[in-house]
């Protein structure tokens, strides 16, 4: 029926960083818009359940099986740069196009170096590091919105910390236009280089999916959770890092229930200690 590979009761601990063992019904993997329009067409026409995923970077899957299909945008992974006018599809990886802009001496993305996921994932969720963000050189965005192609002006989405409005509609990211500032490389590479230096202080010997909570205003999470004791802590397989109490790693075969079990284990101690309500950065799915 599809010109494209959809796979059968897959294993998605390679599809979330945190490498939570859990199965799709069906994995679909479109090779382009046109694919992907077919495909939620089929499925919105014969009520089966869907939903998108990026390289699972900044979720938290559940241990139940999905009984629909998981959309992987993995093969929508063309860029294409011309001057200082980039256009990239959702799929590529951040770190990839990252690299494509050095490669043209272009400056707007190199303190979002090492941020792992997706473009899509990225302008889902406003990722940032280092005072910038992925929305810093963007001019429009590409969706499907009603199964139609869309195209948005920045200016026409709400951007907030850690926060696009893209959370609060269904619109499926397809694509991002983003205009750059040239450079040249000696000052990029320093910037790299700073970057790789302060990463060694993560725990990237485990699976994670970066930071947990979102900073507080004016304070941060990492700060008050190792200040009510709970640097190390575990439930199962999940650990609370010694290296950033900010991060929780999978130290063997960690399953959802362990990682949101600590969740709350870290919401209520920090709560009844500092009478602040720590906010997810990461997105639970629960798709039962």
């Amino acid at each position: 029926m599809f010109n494209f590979e959809i796979l059968e009761d897959y294993p998605l601990d390679k599809y979330n960083t945190y490498g939570i063992k859990t199965k799709t019904k069906y994995l679909a993997k479109p090779e382009n818009f046109t694919d992907l329009k077919m495909l939620i067409q089929y499925l919105k026409e014969n009520n089966i359940k869907y939903y998108i995923l990026g390289s699972g970077s900044n979720v938290i899957l559940p241990d139940t099986l999905f009984m629909g299909y998981i959309i992987s945008l993995e093969r929508l992974n063309k860029v294409h740069i011309e001057g200082c006018v980039a256009k990239a599809e959702a799929g590529i990886l951040l770190g990839s196009l990252i690299k494509e802009v050095l490669n043209h001496n272009l400056s707007g993305l190199e303190y979002l170096y090492g941020i792992p996921g997706t473009l899509g994932g990225a302008l889902y969720g406003n990722a940032g590091a280092y005072m910038h963000t992925i929305y810093d050189y963007v001019k429009e965005v590409l969706v499907l919105r009603n199964n139609e192609l869309v195209r948005l002006k920045k200016d026409d989405l709400k951007i907030l910390y850690r926060y696009t409005s893209f959370k609060e509609n269904n619109d499926i990211i397809l694509e991002a236009t983003f205009e750059f500032l040239p450079s040249n490389k000696e000052i990029l590479e320093k910037v790299i280089a700073d970057i790789r230096e302060k990463r060694k202080k993560l725990p990237l010997e485990y699976k994670n999916a970066g930071s947990v909570f979102k900073n507080p205003e004016g304070d941060y999470a990492g700060r008050l959770i190792e200040s009510v004791g709970l640097k190390g802590y575990k439930v199962g397989d999940a650990k609370v890092s010694e290296k950033h109490a900010n991060f929780i790693v999978n130290t063997g075969n960690m399953t959802s229930k362990d990682l949101k079990t600590l969740i709350n284990i870290i919401k209520k101690k920090v709560n009844d200690e500092y009478k602040i309500e720590l906010e997810l950065e990461q997105i639970i799915i629960d798709w039962d």
